[in-house]
């Protein structure tokens, strides 16, 4: 047997690390802030995926693209499983999903650009971080970087830890014991805020159905996280009286969120006699928070209430929050442009307010690229499955809008189709306008030259 010279082994392993890393940095130079985003999601998509496959991090027969499967959706908060997760993986396993979706969930951009503002001496971002963190997330003009940053975080804090207080006082008093219930209050707090719809039961919420105390919170939670920190910064800002009054987005925000939960509830309750109203509401809450957790056995539903669910699930959350979907502010603007195009208005408004024609062109073209992307996905899955329509059509709506509802089909998937699944979470959780301007980027340079006016927004995508 040869000797190995353990020096030089290391020698040369460090080098070659150093010699990637460096290789590494000047790739990441030469990426538009929108691409930087999508190369973030997939790194941690892959690491998720090596993490996950090492032999104590699962249980039973867990494939390498069960794996892979679990990471993405993880990472894109979509929760969606092609195995059963509650059995599946071990405490250890469980913990790096959570990582991964409370990474996924509030943005690695939006924490890493806080730790790096409150730890600089300046206390201000790099324009390379305000330009990747501005493709990240989309903020009316009537909002700083900084006052989001610290906004969404302490938010996200507050949030998770009040939700977790209210699980562990409710575990406490149904026979847990007390580090049960504390990891399973912070697991299904951080769970339902990152509307990640991930649960430490087989069958989610369905034994809580009856349960207000787990609905509400839920609910609660998730509405929170959905509705986004965009919310959270202006009430902070507010409260602070750094501002005069609630902004024009977070008004639209707000009472878009409710009508589309009192309609959901309606719909469901009436479409599917066998829901309660409180079954309804708590799945109306989690289709348009794309939160995915259920309280009743969604492939029970009646063909209507899927479709109002598919319906809810693509509308998703609102810009900059934890929710997926193409934005209940793209909604409301594209709603407001039919309406005065009808009415044949000159101008485009809503709730008294004029929308700009940029937020006009954001709003057409989240819509209609959020078509495109569903319509391949269900044409890509219609051509490898051999399933129901309307169940690839939901799994399509559910995977695109990071939502971890499904009809049960997601394990009967080929490794085709679970390819495509894959690819539809990611391209949600990066956003169909920033994954389609990833692809088509051009250079800065082109920009400078083209010496076009950038119209205000005056409310957030």
């Amino acid at each position: 047997m040869a000797h190995i010279d353990w020096k030089e082994t290391y020698k040369k392993t460090k080098e070659f690390l150093r010699h990637t890393f460096k290789k590494y940095v000047v790739f990441l130079l030469h990426l538009t802030p929108h691409q930087n985003v999508a190369q973030i999601i997939l790194m941690y998509m892959v690491v998720g995926f090596i993490v996950l496959s090492l032999p104590f991090m699962t249980r039973g027969h867990v494939t390498l693209l069960d794996n892979l499967f679990t990471s993405a959706a993880a990472v894109s908060t979509a929760g969606l499983a092609t195995v059963n997760f509650a059995d599946s993986y071990t405490l250890l396993g469980k913990i790096v999903i959570l990582i991964l979706i409370q990474i996924g969930g509030v943005g690695y951009m939006t924490f890493t650009s806080f730790l790096f503002l409150s730890l600089a001496k300046k206390h201000r971002l790099r324009k390379s971080q305000t330009e990747a963190l501005s493709a990240e997330v989309k903020l009316p003009n009537t909002l700083q970087l900084s006052d989001f940053l610290w906004a969404a975080v302490v938010f996200t804090c507050i949030a998770e830890s009040i939700g977790a207080v209210f699980f562990f006082n409710y575990f406490r008093h149904h026979d847990f014991g007390i580090f049960q219930a504390l990891w399973y209050s912070i697991f299904h707090s951080i769970s339902s805020f990152c509307t990640a719809g991930y649960s430490l039961w087989n069958d989610s919420l369905i034994g809580f159905a009856d349960s207000k105390t787990m609905n509400t919170v839920v609910s609660c939670l998730s509405l929170a996280g959905a509705m986004g920190f965009i919310v959270a910064a202006d009430i902070f800002n507010f409260i602070r009286r750094k501002t005069k009054e609630i902004s024009f987005t977070t008004k639209t925000i707000v009472i878009t969120t409710i009508i589309l939960v009192a309609f959901g509830t309606f719909t469901l309750f009436v479409t599917s006699p066998g829901l309660s109203l409180g079954e309804s509401f708590f799945q109306s809450v989690a289709a348009i928070t794309t939160t995915g957790f259920y309280s009743v056995d969604i492939a029970s539903l009646s063909s209507c209430s899927l479709l109002i669910l598919i319906l809810m699930m693509c509308i998703g959350g609102s810009p900059s929050g934890t929710a997926g979907g193409f934005k209940t502010t793209a909604f409301t603007s594209v709603l407001a442009l039919i309406y005065n195009r009808l009415r044949m208005n000159p101008h485009v408004e809503f709730l008294g307010k004029r929308i700009s024609m940029m937020r006009l062109y954001e709003a057409t073209s989240s819509v209609l690229l959020y078509t495109v992307f569903l319509f391949i996905s269900v044409f890509l899955l219609s051509w490898t499955e051999k399933l129901s329509f309307l169940n690839l059509v939901f799994e399509s709506a559910a995977a695109l809008s990071t939502s971890g509802l499904s009809t049960g089909i997601t394990a009967q998937l080929t490794w085709m189709g679970k390819l495509i699944i894959i690819a539809t979470m990611i391209i949600g959780r990066i956003g169909v306008v920033t994954f389609g301007m990833a692809l088509l980027a051009h250079d800065d340079e082109d920009d400078d030259k083209d010496n076009k006016p950038v119209l205000p927004t005056d409310i957030a995508v």
